[in-house]
């Protein structure tokens, strides 16, 4: 007996364990939306331009930096006659090669930096860096179109969840009325015909059900993909409806905040002063550039390693050079001119994007609003179908109607739950799209 009920209790606690396991994680809307962030692969993608951006910058820092060259040679050379060079304390050469053949080892360490070179390097530096700023925000512009996304995802099952329990709930009422209508065919009160009909609106109610448990699965399966969870993660979603914030805010203070805020609006102005630098750039050509030099110098024309004293010449070096580029006068017109058109295409499309934004905006506020009204009309509903199919129901146990009123007046409650449901969802949405629609929803 005591062996019997310790292995029951042992099956019990596998029992315990095993619906542990397989219990869905509850994934609320904050938390999808940080995994989304941290592993959707469009946004790794964006991160990786971004980076690309940074390491052009840097490229274009490091070759501001002076430059510096180091060689080091050895030849042999054969000489047709005796060579001396300069004349010693005693009046003889100080370095004499007699005619033949000899070793020679040349090398040299050389410094060099462009003084002045038309603004070039400062304006190719200063064009880098706005692009990498222009990167970036066009980085937060994607997890902006992510965040909305996710939230149109998240709110989506919810609203295949509530569905699903409108309708099994409504299931569970076609039950009762079903036997109902049973106890009043016995009573003659109704017919088989109008029980029929209760069981096939029934039945039909089953077949949605079904079909909305589908969607919802599905829904789960993309919106792992999504956020970056595995694809057999069962997880599940908070369901809970909490109704938008009602904002007071007139039209105009979200058409200021999204040309203020908007990262694409952000990064275009940024795009149109690098536009500007390579146009700063280009016309650098048309400068003198100044440089500076400095170097030395080795040569050791013996075969030792380590010469003697006074065997081998070395040399330091100085120097300044000026060039200027003559063809600068006649051959820059084309340049010129794509540099003004770029700038010129970049303030064309900061322009069009600021009326693209405008549009935005103004259709996700009305349709914000529109969302708000519909609310109030659909809750106004809700009661008036509830008080509908309550004297329908009254009457039909009555026998003063036929079921088909009665189906008529459930069909009304149904979907009267059913635009509840989406209507507030709805709502949340089209608030999310306010927020993005202006460079909020980040916030």
């Amino acid at each position: 007996m005591k062996k019997y009920i310790i292995g029951v209790g042992l099956w019990l606690t596998g029992i315990g364990l095993a619906v542990a396991q397989t219990a869905p994680t509850v994934v609320p809307l904050d938390k999808a939306i940080q995994l989304a962030l941290q592993n959707n692969k469009g946004i790794k993608l964006a991160d990786s331009r971004t980076q690309a951006a940074e390491a052009h910058l840097q490229e274009t820092k490091d070759r501001s930096l002076p430059q510096a060259n180091a060689s080091l040679a050895y030849s042999r050379y054969s000489l047709t006659g005796p060579f001396s060079l300069g004349a010693g304390s005693d009046g003889k050469s100080a370095l004499t090669i007699p005619a033949g053949a000899f070793n020679a080892t040349m090398g040299g360490v050389t410094i060099s930096k462009e003084v002045f070179g038309g603004f070039a390097e400062k304006s190719a530096e200063r064009s880098a860096d706005l692009l990498a700023k222009a990167s970036h925000l066009d980085a937060q512009r994607n997890r902006s179109e992510l965040v909305y996304t996710v939230t149109d995802a998240y709110y989506n099952i919810v609203k295949l969840a509530r569905s699903i329990g409108v309708i099994e709930q409504n299931i569970k009422q076609f039950d009762e009325k079903e036997r109902e209508a049973t106890n009043l065919q016995k009573e003659g009160i109704v017919t088989a015909n109008e029980v029929l009909k209760i069981q096939l609106q029934k039945n039909n109610l089953q077949l949605s059900r079904l079909q909305v448990e589908k969607a919802r699965q599905t829904a789960l399966y993309n919106f792992n993909l999504l956020v970056g969870l595995p694809e057999d993660q069962t997880i599940a979603i908070d369901t809970t409806l909490a109704n938008p914030v009602v904002t007071a805010e007139p039209l105009s203070s979200f058409l200021t905040r999204a040309v203020q805020a908007r990262p694409e609006v952000q990064a275009n102005n940024l795009r149109v002063q690098s536009a500007e630098a390579m146009l700063r750039n280009t016309k650098s050509s048309m400068y003198p550039h100044l440089g500076v030099s400095a170097g030395y110098n080795y040569i050791n024309p013996t075969a030792q390693v380590i010469p003697e004293g006074g065997a081998f010449i070395s040399a330091w070096n100085v120097g300044a050079g000026l060039t200027y580029n003559i063809g600068s006068l006649y051959n820059l017109k084309g340049k010129l001119h794509g540099a003004q058109t770029a700038i010129d295409q970049a303030n064309l499309q900061g322009q069009q994007q600021t009326d693209q934004i405008r549009s935005e905006v103004v259709t996700a506020y009305n349709n914000y609003q529109l969302a708000l009204e519909q609310q109030n009309v659909i809750r106004t509903s809700v009661g008036q179908a509830q008080e509908n199919y309550r004297l329908t129901e009254s009457r039909f146990r009555n026998g003063l109607v036929g079921s088909t009123d009665l189906l008529e007046a459930d069909s009304f409650l149904l979907q009267a739950q059913l635009n509840v449901i989406n209507a507030t969802v709805d709502a949340q949405l089209a608030y999310q799209r306010l927020l993005k629609a202006t460079g909020n929803n980040l916030n």
